[in-house]
């Protein structure tokens, strides 16, 4: 009786060894998952930040092109309007409506794929890490419900304002040797303005695109 005893008791003890000798493996594991996890939010934070940061450099970006085209478009109209002889330098004024709108286009697609690249990779990799749904973000509502464009389309209508403004002002008031320049100026800067027009209206229709069909993670943009 003594000795079963003693056998039940070393039975047990070798169990509770083996239990304890499977728990720290386990326990090791869920420390370095823990770790990775917490690592990969770090990074896929960072970018994110540095993400933020590109797309607000933008915003700030295409208000200094406004303001400039503005500045420089009033001190030529000053300049042409002064003096009769001034007029011709009017002609100028499309070359730089068309050049500036076509900067701040180009950095409003930059601003897209910055975007683009915040919702459709780092959100959804950021919501499964910390096991959240992306759908109840900010990001997510601010996509779903804003209507950008406006501005892309206010400057392309200022554009062509401005450039078949002061050439029709051009035409009407050049001599009469000067009007095939006029002319010749004109059809460039319709073909530029065209050109822009449709790569617009190109980007316009694949965000329209994706606000229909909406992110596969149902994440939003930011700043967009």
């Amino acid at each position: 009786m003594k000795y079963a005893r003693m056998g039940l008791q070393m039975s047990v003890q070798m169990g509770e060894n083996k239990v304890s000798d499977h728990s720290v493996p386990e326990t090791q594991h869920q420390v370095t998952l823990q770790s990775d996890d917490d690592r990969k939010i770090n990074h896929y934070e960072k970018v994110k930040e540095d993400v933020r940061s590109e797309i607000k450099m933008r915003i700030k970006q295409r208000d200094y092109f406004a303001i400039q085209l503005v500045i420089m478009l009033v001190l030529l109209c000053a300049v042409g309007f002064a003096d009769k002889g001034y007029t011709q330098v009017l002609i100028v004024a499309p070359l730089l409506s068309v050049f500036y709108t076509m900067l701040i286009l180009h950095s409003y697609r930059k601003h897209d794929a910055l975007a683009r690249y915040a919702r459709d990779v780092l959100d959804p990799q950021l919501a499964e890490l910390c096991q959240i749904d992306p759908a109840h973000e900010w990001h997510s509502f601010d996509f779903k419900t804003a209507k950008s464009g406006v501005l892309r389309v206010f400057y392309l209508w200022a554009m062509w304002v401005v450039c078949l403004g002061s050439m029709t002002f051009l035409w009407f008031n050049a001599a009469s040797g000067f009007r095939q320049t006029i002319s010749i100026f004109a059809g460039v800067y319709i073909l530029a303005m065209l050109y822009i027009t449709l790569s617009f209206m190109g980007d316009a229709e694949v965000r329209r695109k994706a606000k229909h069909k909406g992110s596969p993670h149902n994440s939003g943009v930011y700043l967009s």
